[in-house]
């Protein structure tokens, strides 16, 4: 009877937005929601593509000048009455226009507050980093860490903290209420080295498990931090060599790390001189190792494969003696091929059972598709769905994120919304819904970029139909540039 329900809500929900219902919702008197909005701009007079200039300073990509607040919002379509909560997202925004690569902009989230299905606010604002208010340029900062990063990567929210995190160095905490800063969040004193940007919160425990990786001893660090976010074990990972590891994964008994070989570009005059620190290099160290949840670290095991490089995982889970991981593969990374590689969701399956872990690989989707997102009531435990951005490498307007899928894992199905060069999508990030425990049951939030008007809007997509488009557009007053990482925080 439940799944009825929500079929028959999710049916009318859809065709309200084919009706093309408009509704204006107002959350507020803040005075810039009377400003007049943007007009929309003929298809005509979109810029074309420079070839000659980064992708990162053009396009979608630019860097937006202004902190906004809005307060009233157009919606076509309509919002799904039982979402309440906040949907956040974070990514680069150098204040000076250029960077030395996309991922090294100063952070600035961008944030719309639903009220029972209303559209209460927008807001958008700069991470208040210690380099953001130095006005330093990342690569004048001296060695990142602690509070000196640009913590331009990822949202988290633990023990009622809002976290804003980056590749290296303490997260920042931000309010919920406005996104103003707080101030950089080093868990009372007890993180003594770093926070990378990609944290597993166990549904059964409420623990956060997290790592951080750095340029100098020791160079990777497994943490714990209970559910009320004191953070209750660090240990050290023994690795030869600093490398950038920016995702791992768990299961409800293991950590599954990565280690390809993006090496820091230390001893390397021309790389240092652009200010980007990674680079390519096939003879480091490329690896895959899984070691006990919660630990000890020293019962990490390691298997060596072939070069590669994974920036994201989507999800893992035990099944018997195998540790099973999907994860996004790509070839290389900042080398000799560049960084626009084709990256393919791929099956891990780790065989634990005997003295040394044996590797079964296999390739899961052939479509171009990054920045995964999983119902995260099923993190380390076996999932069935996950949605992911697709992918244009070179499109009419060069490398830019493309629309949404949705795969189904158990049937290897995918469901799939390509709007073409003229709309694009980001991250597919998942909300439950709140009436229903079943995995899947929900909707998908990503900012979508209409080119042809230089405004964003916040889709909202039911989860399981992503194909049929949004069921609500929040047309906000601005564009969001493409970023990295969101997160749905829902009223308790």
């Amino acid at each position: 009877m439940l799944r009825e329900a929500v079929l028959e809500r999710r049916a009318f929900l859809q065709g309200l937005a084919a009706a093309g219902v408009l509704a204006a919702c107002s959350g507020g008197d803040d005075s810039s929601s009377s400003r007049p909005k943007p007009k929309a701009k003929p298809a005509a007079s979109v810029k074309p593509f420079d070839p000659d200039r980064p992708y990162w300073e053009q396009g979608n990509f630019a860097m937006v000048e202004d902190e906004v607040t809005e307060t009233k919002l157009e919606v076509t379509g309509a919002i799904p009455s039982s979402l309440s909560g906040l949907y956040v997202r974070t990514g680069s925004n150098p204040p000076t226009k250029t960077s030395p690569h996309w991922f090294l902009g100063d952070g600035m989230v961008h944030g719309v507050r639903i009220e029972q299905g209303k559209a209460a606010w927008y807001r958008n604002r700069y991470v208040r980093t210690t380099l953001h208010e130095q006005r330093k340029e990342f690569q004048d900062a001296g060695v990142p860490g602690k509070d000196v990063n640009q913590s331009n990567v990822a949202v988290a929210w633990h023990g009622d903290k809002l976290m804003t995190l980056g590749e290296v160095g303490w997260p920042y905490e931000l309010s919920p209420e406005d996104l103003s800063t707080v101030g950089p969040w080093d868990f009372a004193g007890q993180l003594a080295t770093w926070m990378t940007a990609h944290p597993k919160i166990d549904p059964a425990t409420g623990q956060m498990h997290f790592f951080g990786y750095g340029f100098a001893d020791p160079l990777l660090t497994y943490h714990v931090a209970d559910a009320q976010g004191r953070l209750v074990h660090s240990e050290p990972v023994a690795i030869d060599t600093a490398t950038m590891i920016h995702d791992f994964a768990v299961t409800d008994q293991d950590v599954i790390f990565w280690q390809g070989p993006v090496m820091f570009a230390l001893d390397d005059p021309d790389a240092l001189a652009t200010g980007f620190p990674f680079k390519w290099d096939p003879s480091g160290p490329s690896q895959i190792g899984v070691m006990p949840l919660g630990g000890p670290a020293s019962k990490i095991r390691w298997i060596d494969v072939d070069p590669f490089m994974v920036f994201h995982g989507l999800n893992a889970h035990r099944d018997g003696d195998e540790v099973v991981a999907q994860v996004h593969k790509v070839p290389s990374a900042f080398g000799p091929d560049g960084d626009l590689l084709p990256s393919h969701l791929t099956e891990w399956r780790i065989d634990t059972s005997g003295p040394q872990l044996k590797l079964k690989e296999q390739r899961l989707s052939d479509i171009n598709m990054d920045l995964p997102s999983i119902d995260r009531r099923h993190v380390g435990r076996q999932a069935r769905h996950g949605w992911c951005a697709t992918i244009d490498i070179d499109g009419p307007y060069g490398f830019e994120f493309a629309g949404l899928n949705h795969i189904d894992l158990k049937t290897g199905k995918d469901d799939r919304w390509e709007p073409g060069p003229m709309e694009r999508g980001g991250e597919a990030f998942f909300a439950a819904d709140p009436g229903s425990d079943t995995e899947g049951e929900g909707w998908i939030m990503s900012f979508l970029y209409d080119r042809t008007t230089d405004r964003s809007s916040l889709g909202i997509f039911d989860a399981l139909a992503v194909a049929d488009g949004p069921v609500a557009r929040i047309h906000l007053p601005v564009r969001v540039p493409y970023g990295f990482h969101g997160l749905w925080v829902a009223d308790a």
